[in-house]
């Protein structure tokens, strides 16, 4: 949906900067929906939230082909209003799910559970957005349009099969202002430190974008973009690989969270490093292919150690307010990072982000609650 938004609102307006507002529109309805996800989901339960936002993005959806195929400034306004609608409603399910998972799953199978799902996000992600710039430029809008949104009802339809004590999962939606949580993120010590910590990564992580990957490939190394195509590949296959060795040893990394993201944190700077010292296309293919797995073991120990040092009846708010926190930010280091490749080149960002990712295991390191994290003082 948002490689053909785009695509379709460049074509109807003939402007970058009117194409980019549909991001920033996005990131506006993830910062306005952290607001109220946690009384809408006190109120509904999480079964009826996913599945709800499921549908309404299908609605939404249906809405944008609409009004994106028409001419005008009034329909491009419009357009603008039902993709907001549209983040708004999406915004809800990465909170939800993240609280549910709890609720569903024992505690210890939260790294398993947390590895299977960050398996399929990278199957689907990789797919996803290979098959969605395909079918852009293959296949009409129309097609692509109806099936995210048969896509759409297809994971409601499914969601809504889940077996959930809605009653319990409406006891565990808390019901505190928006600035109690607030101030929760940022007096939790872990959970502070995480969100730091994944702020810095998101701007570290955005020497990745394809178009400063490019320019790395081309004005570093003197290569094609076949390369280039094969870094990006590199980097996912390592990632899928990263979850089954999270899912595999799931009991070690239980025991081990802690150091898990700490030397994980460390692996990631010095492979980037690596990456932009390297002067051989095939070594740096090796190190894209090699963060993969420590990217996605941190990951899935960081977001295990958030399910279960944040309270129950806190989880839903907090991720809500870290997400509305991270979503506009990871759009603005794209720029940062961008300004940063014109004006130094493209080996000082990925340096620089070797740097940023040292910063992170720094912070890993300085935080008590972390290096010495043992899963038994967490206990539900």
């Amino acid at each position: 949906m948002t490689i053909v938004l785009m695509v379709k609102v460049y074509q109807m307006t003939d402007s970058v900067f009117f194409s980019g507002l549909i991001l920033s529109f996005m990131s506006f309805a993830s910062v306005a929906a952290s607001f109220c996800i946690s009384g809408v989901l006190h109120k509904l339960g999480f079964k009826k939230v996913l599945a709800g936002a499921s549908l309404l993005r299908a609605v939404f959806a249906l809405l944008i082909a609409y009004s994106v195929s028409q001419d005008g400034i009034a329909f491009y306004i419009m357009t603008l209003l039902f993709v907001f609608c549209f983040s708004f409603s999406g915004a809800f399910f990465q909170p939800a799910r993240f609280a549910l998972l709890p609720v569903i799953v024992s505690k210890e199978h939260y790294v398993k559970a947390n590895g299977v799902i960050s398996l399929a996000n990278q199957l689907f992600l990789t797919a996803g957005w290979g098959l969605g710039g395909l079918l852009t430029f293959a296949a009409p809008f129309e097609f692509v349009v109806g099936s995210a949104i048969c896509l759409f009802v297809f994971s409601g339809a499914v969601i809504s099969l889940l077996h959930v004590n809605d009653a319990r999962t409406k006891r565990t939606a808390e019901t505190a202002s928006a600035r109690s949580v607030w101030k929760d993120l940022m007096t939790t010590p872990i959970v502070r430190d995480i969100t730091a910590m994944d702020m810095i990564e998101a701007l570290a992580g955005s020497v990745w974008s394809s178009a400063i990957l490019l320019a790395f490939t081309v004005a570093v190394l003197h290569e094609t973009e076949v390369w280039w195509g094969i870094f990006n590949a590199s980097y996912f296959i390592g990632a899928m690989i990263g979850s089954v060795i999270a899912i595999h040893f799931s009991a070690c990394f239980e025991q081990n969270m802690g150091y898990a993201i700490i030397f994980s944190s460390l692996v990631m700077a010095v492979l980037t490093f690596l990456f932009a010292v390297s002067p051989l296309p095939f070594l740096c293919a090796l190190a894209c292919a090699a963060m993969g797995p420590f990217y996605q073991v941190r990951d899935i120990c960081q977001e295990t150690v958030l399910q279960e040092v944040i309270p129950a009846h806190k989880r839903i708010g907090m991720m809500a307010a870290k997400n509305a926190l991270l979503t506009p930010w990871s759009g603005v280091t794209y720029s940062i990072m961008g300004l940063l490749t014109d004006a130094a080149g493209a080996k000082t960002a990925f340096i620089s982000a070797a740097v940023l990712y040292g910063m992170t295991f720094l912070i890993a390191l300085a935080q008590p609650g972390l290096s010495h994290y043992k899963r038994e003082r967490h206990a539900n």
